[in-house]
């Protein structure tokens, strides 16, 4: 169990920095990628959520899913199935022009809204996540405030 803790731990240290990054996107405008972060924080959180419950791979690549998965064992992650439909809209349409009809690209196709909805439930995710794994609220950077 303990090899799962470390695992965890190296997938959550890699979701809160993805979500710095999607705060940093949104506050510098760039939108897309904003969105891109977001959704790829959320995505990692859950997936050290899981590996600290002992699960061996985690090979689902949807937040909604992952979000489902994790309400098996812990009810408190069910409404995040919602939040987890809305980012994963992001995981291919804010990098790829071919995800967008022509002549769209997602660099001129994403909104400050688009941005600022991820970000926040992307912060969602990761509050219980943070929660969930027994972190100290203090140590939580993605605090309700600012999103």
């Amino acid at each position: 169990m303990k090899r799962a803790r470390e695992q965890a731990e190296r997938w959550y240290r890699q979701a809160r920095y993805d979500f710095e990054q999607a705060r940093r996107m949104l506050e510098e405008g760039v939108f897309s990628y904003a969105a891109f972060f977001a959704e790829q924080a959320a995505l990692k959180a859950l997936k050290a959520y899981l590996l600290a419950r002992g699960e061996r791979a985690v090979p689902l690549h949807s937040v909604a899913a992952l979000a489902r998965r994790a309400a098996e064992s812990d009810e408190r992650f069910a409404p995040l199935v919602e939040a987890g439909r809305r980012l994963d809209r992001h995981y291919l349409t804010s990098r790829y022009p071919d995800a967008l009809p022509e002549p769209a690209i997602p660099a001129e196709s994403y909104t400050r809204e688009d941005a600022e909805d991820a970000v926040a439930a992307s912060a969602a995710v990761l509050r219980l996540v943070h929660q969930a794994l027994g972190y100290p609220p203090e140590e939580a950077p993605f605090s309700s405030g600012g999103c």
